[in-house]
């Protein structure tokens, strides 16, 4: 769910320092070598102290790691219902709100990569649809440009 909102914002708001990018999926090449080396860090050392600092697939989900629910990092487990079945339900709510994310940030990549430019306006000036945008170095691509010798 957070990277559906980074996603939006990116192309409102910058970091200080960081370059705007009109698409969001150019932002990585323009950001400085510095600033992505110090996202990367933070990332994996956020995932390391999830797993009491092991990092290895052999050794982080040993002891209590190894008996706890598949997704469960104790990150907000404090506003559950003390209630089980209303935190049973409270659970798949939030299942479901995570996976309709998944869908909804695979929608805006496809989108950018469709439309070459911003998410926002859907449509941007001069767009006059999706020519040429699956020449990609692909099988598909190939097929669909007539390079494949079919």
């Amino acid at each position: 769910m957070l990277a559906t909102l980074g996603f939006v914002a990116e192309q409102y708001y910058q970091f200080p320092g960081m370059t705007a990018s009109p698409d969001a999926l150019n932002a990585i090449y323009t950001a400085p070598a510095g600033a992505t080396g110090m996202l990367i860090f933070i990332a994996g050392y956020l995932e390391s102290s999830s797993y009491g600092g092991k990092i290895t697939m052999l050794d982080m989900f040993d002891g209590e790691r190894a008996n706890r629910e598949p997704g469960d990092l104790n990150f907000g487990k404090s506003f559950l219902p003390t209630d089980k079945a209303a935190a049973d339900e409270l659970r798949t709510k939030e299942l479901q709100n995570g996976r309709l994310a998944m869908l909804a940030f695979s929608g805006m990549i496809h989108h950018n990569l469709v439309v070459k430019g911003p998410l926002f306006p859907l449509f941007p000036d001069g767009w006059v649809g999706p020519q040429g945008s699956w020449q990609l170095d692909s099988v598909a691509g190939a097929l669909n440009s007539g390079q494949a010798g079919m």
